[in-house]
């Protein structure tokens, strides 16, 4: 089955350093990977690869289409969707008026119809995504009024209102309590069970172990290790490099399934 996202032999370089050497990894539909490794092992250059704002060698596919040389906004509309380590919102609107930002297509027509009638927001789709994160309530909200773990929520929802194939997720337990980890957690095995396929990167090894179904390890820009989150666990590369003593165990994880 073709994967809905694939990293072919990716390579990314800045100045004289390599930041990413020959990384590959597949998204299958339904599942989510987890992406691990140290800080600087190039975990975030590898989603900026794949989703157009880092310039790489190698080949990014989504649904089987080589997508490579695409640039960001061409490759979300291709259904590749992502969030950002820091979740900028637009503090003069409202949590609904946030999301539905990440829901229009942007045309001519559209354009030219925007600077005669309002648009409206799409109701039930933000409504769904923020209710599929367990923040529906939230929806006439200000963003200054929301906590950081809030805000983060939010970034995530605005990711998935926007209807993609596949998503990438760059630390979006970060900001969390222990609670909310695991509600997220829960949820996001729930939406991968309607279908959606994600990427996960996060330095919560509870978290990852417990909701991911395959974790991929890098360490140098290199993979070091993959397999399930029982297989990794037990690989002493992967403990020597990242895991270390303190790690919980997969059995232990927040978001255990």
């Amino acid at each position: 089955m073709t994967p809905v996202l694939a990293a072919r032999g990716i390579s990314v370089r800045y100045g004289g350093v390599r930041a990413l050497s020959n990384v590959s990894l597949e998204v299958p539909e339904g599942t989510i990977v987890g992406l691990i490794g140290p800080n600087g092992a190039g975990k975030t250059t590898l989603v900026d690869a794949l989703t157009g704002f880092a310039p790489c060698e190698g080949r990014v596919e989504i649904a089987g289409e080589d997508v490579t040389r695409l640039k960001p906004h061409a490759r979300a509309r291709r259904g590749l969707g992502r969030t950002w380590q820091a979740v900028e919102l637009f503090d003069d609107l409202t949590v609904a008026e946030n999301v539905a930002v990440a829901i229009g297509s942007p045309s001519p027509w559209a354009t030219v119809k925007q600077l005669f009638v309002k648009p409206k927001l799409e109701t039930e789709r933000i409504g769904e995504a923020l209710d599929s994160l367990g923040i529906g309530h939230l929806f006439e909200a200000m963003p200054g009024e929301l906590s950081e773990g809030q805000r983060k929520l939010v970034g995530i929802a605005r990711a998935f209102a926007g209807s993609p194939r596949v998503v990438c997720l760059d630390e979006p337990a970060a900001g969390l309590d222990t609670a909310e980890t695991h509600e997220l957690g829960l949820q996001l095995r729930s939406l991968t069970t309607g279908g959606m396929p994600m990427l996960l990167i996060d330095h919560d090894i509870g978290f990852v172990f417990g909701t991911c179904d395959h974790v991929v390890v890098v360490e140098f820009g290199e993979v070091i290790a993959e397999g399930t989150p029982h297989e990794v666990y037990g690989n002493e590369r992967v403990i020597e490099a990242y895991l270390g003593s303190s790690a919980g165990r997969p059995g232990d994880a927040e978001g255990s399934r």
